[in-house]
């Protein structure tokens, strides 16, 4: 299950070089990109080790839930980006459905869920959450 940044869209040009023109193709993860100085030093889990990464770029208009997940984080951090995977159990197809994400939030001991306009904490990692 590889790692990949998901960014704020507004932040593309400080975090990946020669992105100009394929910002679109950027929202869907479907592109590496030249990470530049600033994105090796603030995120460096997403990055290949040939220095590239396969960013998600998110606007407001597309996934509002995740781009203000994003700002907040960036008004906390200073940073622009996530980490981004798929979300799936090891060895298990990636969820498809609601209730296949129930099932592996229930099955993985996540500390939460987020479903569209619904957020699920559980209950017994309640105190790794607030640390």
């Amino acid at each position: 299950m590889p790692f990949a940044p998901v960014t704020l869209y507004e932040h593309a040009k400080e975090c990946y070089e020669n992105i100009e023109g394929a910002e679109h193709t950027a929202e869907f993860m479907t592109i590496t990109f030249d990470a530049t100085e600033q994105m090796k030093q603030t995120s460096p889990a997403c990055i290949h080790v040939d220095g590239t990464a396969r960013p998600q770029l998110v606007r407001k208009e597309v996934n509002p839930s995740m781009y203000w997940t994003l700002k907040f984080y960036h008004a906390l951090s200073g940073i622009p980006t996530l980490i981004n995977t798929s979300f799936n159990m090891h060895e298990e197809p990636i969820i498809c459905t609601p209730m296949e994400a129930v099932q592996g939030y229930l099955n993985g001991n996540l500390d939460a869920l987020a479903i569209g306009e619904f957020l699920v904490i559980n209950p017994n990692r309640r105190a790794s959450l607030k640390k």
